[in-house]
């Protein structure tokens, strides 16, 4: 995709635009805090950058922003986003970035205090939002009811990546642990977890590494976008009866071509038939496309062998 020129700065938009873009979700507030809290479009989140960005010189605000509004606080990238702010200068510049890094066109808002005072009752809302717009993995929110209660133990995010899944679990309650093998992604996932208020045991480890493995019982593993077929095979160590395997991740499909590797994909029906014959219960299995194109494919596992191997 070519870069997004800077178009011309956003006018403030009419009350009918603003219902839609409200209606659509993902409203990004970049006003400061107090602003923020004085008076805001309903259902958005906070997140006061504006005033340190307007210090920035425009050359370095591309690093400024991929260092302070990092992807892990953003909705998915096919969802559609607003980006609020006073400035409609910083407003149009940030939407530029954000667009410039894979997302549909982010649209700009420019709003002050007056505009804001002058909506609909309904369009705007006081106070701190509790809204944020990162969301975790789809496969985990649609099947999060199958997992054991937090009270039954702790949870195993395997390549937790930047954490949205640890997080998103921690948040309701259930104790994890995520590990992955790059120290940049684990950074990332503390900085969810701190603007989240979670509290999340991270670790940095080599999956591959059959050492690194920690031990169990865990009360159910995860493994998002995320295969090494060794490690599956070695998971029955870490479980015990009624313990729950969550994965997904892409799968082969004709025509398919693009990434990962086919070493990293799994077969057809394999995500049903990587555990051992008799030791677990299918209680998912679908195969699909995830919202980007690419074909996924998932399980959700109760497992029904012998307790592995204890802490």
């Amino acid at each position: 995709m070519p870069p997004v020129e800077p178009s011309a700065v956003p006018v403030k938009p009419d009350e009918v635009r603003l219902r839609s873009l409200v209606a659509a979700g993902n409203v990004l507030d970049l006003r400061e805090a107090a602003s923020h809290a004085a008076g805001h479009l309903r259902g958005c989140a906070s997140l006061p950058l504006e005033r340190a960005l307007a210090a920035v010189p425009e050359p370095r605000r591309a690093a400024w922003l991929a260092e302070n509004l990092p992807s892990i606080f953003l909705p998915p990238r096919h969802q559609p986003l607003t980006v609020v702010a006073e400035d409609p200068a910083l407003a149009q510049a940030v939407a530029n970035h954000l667009t410039n890094r894979g997302r549909p066109p982010v649209a700009a808002v420019a709003l002050g205090a007056d505009d804001l005072a002058r909506l609909p009752s309904d369009l705007r809302s006081c106070g701190v939002s509790p809204v944020v717009l990162w969301r975790p993995p789809e496969f985990l929110q649609r099947w999060a009811h199958l997992l054991p209660p937090p009270a039954a133990g702790p949870l195993l995010d395997l390549a937790c990546g930047s954490g949205r899944a640890t997080v998103w679990l921690a948040r309701r309650g259930w104790r994890v642990t995520g590990i992955d093998h790059q120290p940049d992604a684990l950074d990332l996932a503390a900085r969810l977890a701190r603007s989240a208020g979670a509290r999340v045991d991270l670790r940095l480890a080599d999956l591959r590494q059959p050492a690194d493995l920690p031990a169990g019982p865990w009360a159910g593993i995860l493994m998002f976008r995320f295969l090494e077929r060794p490690l599956v095979a070695r998971l029955s160590r870490l479980l015990r009866p009624g313990s729950i395997v969550m994965l997904t991740t892409f799968r082969d499909a004709p025509g398919y071509v693009g990434n990962p590797r086919p070493r990293y994909r799994l077969a057809r029906d394999e995500a049903a038939t990587l555990w051992p014959p008799g030791s677990a219960e299918i209680l998912v299995h679908v195969e699909g496309f995830d919202p980007d194109g690419k074909p996924t494919a998932g399980a959700v596992v109760r497992w029904t062998g012998p307790a592995g191997r204890s802490r």
